[in-house]
């Protein structure tokens, strides 16, 4: 009796640790991301380089998982070239002209594969190899923007050198100017600041001036200028009549000017005042009578 219940705790101790090493078995298969209960197919294809891809990895269809990397190994017998084996969990149908390609599937870099399924007369069967491919990722394209963008900057770096060796020489030509004429440029600056006093004596002087030139700005405004003006205007009007009264030939003036026998009546005038007083120096006596006595008052009588 004891001994069957020994044998019967022994077959129990049995079957609890087979159970656990089954749930033990498919929780490490879980956690890779295996299913052991799916019907699996395993495909294959070969790389040169698989660019950091580690088995477990995803393989997915238009971002839909459909398997995992299950294993990878070299093909020592080609140039040691790398096969890759994926299982495919689910029940889909595909090509043997579809590819495995690999990609980023992170901004880290993490590499998955992706099946491309393309169009073809041949159903792709579980040991099949397919073609195998490396897709440009976000890696890569930060690498080339990266590698262009070092040539960049390293042409600025050389760029910004070469300023900052001609603004140290421009700095040492400076000192050498200041040094050299550091005499002139001291006297200079007291020339300056001579002239800066003096300015600021003479301030109440050119405040005078500038005082002076307001009032003479200020007069010249309140010139009648319209008065002079018409002075002017009348002025030049009276010449105008007066020339106008010369040129009339009927006028005083004119008949003074154009008329010959005014010009001929004067001129006899003269003549016979010319003749007379020639007369007069030559017979004084006879336009003259002196008499001392009066004795002459009473002969003429």
């Amino acid at each position: 009796m004891i001994s069957k219940l020994k044998k019967s705790n022994e077959l129990f101790i049995g079957l609890f640790a087979f159970l656990l090493l089954a749930i033990l078995y498919w929780g490490i298969n879980f956690l890779k991301g295996e299913n052991i209960f799916s019907n699996k197919r395993f495909f294959y294809a070969v790389y040169e380089n698989v660019d950091g891809l580690t088995i477990s990895r995803p393989v997915t269809v238009n971002g839909f998982r459909v398997g995992q990397v299950s294993n990878i190994k070299f093909n020592s017998s080609k140039n040691s070239n790398l096969i890759v084996e994926v299982a495919i969990e689910e029940d889909i149908t595909f090509s043997t002209n579809s590819m495995l390609e690999i990609y980023d599937s992170d901004i880290m870099g993490s590499k998955s594969l992706e099946l491309k399924m393309i169009h073809g007369n041949q159903i792709a069967l579980s040991g099949d190899t397919l073609g195998g491919a490396i897709a440009t990722g976000l890696t890569g394209e930060f690498t080339e923007q990266f590698g262009s963008m070092k040539v960049g900057l390293d042409q600025l770096i050389i760029s910004f050198d070469q300023v900052l060796k001609q603004v140290e020489n421009l700095s040492m030509t400076a000192n050498r100017l200041i040094l050299t004429n550091e005499e002139k440029v001291s006297q200079s600056l007291q020339n300056i600041e001579e002239i800066s006093r003096l300015l600021e004596h003479r301030t109440q002087t050119i405040d005078n001036i500038l005082l002076n030139i307001s009032e003479l700005s200020d007069s010249l405004i309140t010139i009648q200028f319209t008065t002079i003006s018409d002075n002017m205007v009348s002025l030049s009007e009276q010449l105008d009549i007066l020339l106008t009264n010369i040129n009339d030939e009927s006028g005083t003036m004119g008949q003074l000017i154009y008329n010959d026998s005014i010009y001929n009546e004067l001129s006899n005038t003269l003549n016979s005042m010319d003749e007379l007083l020639i007369d007069i120096k030559s017979n004084p006596k006879k336009y003259i009578n002196l008499s001392i006595w009066g004795g002459d008052k009473k002969s003429s009588k």
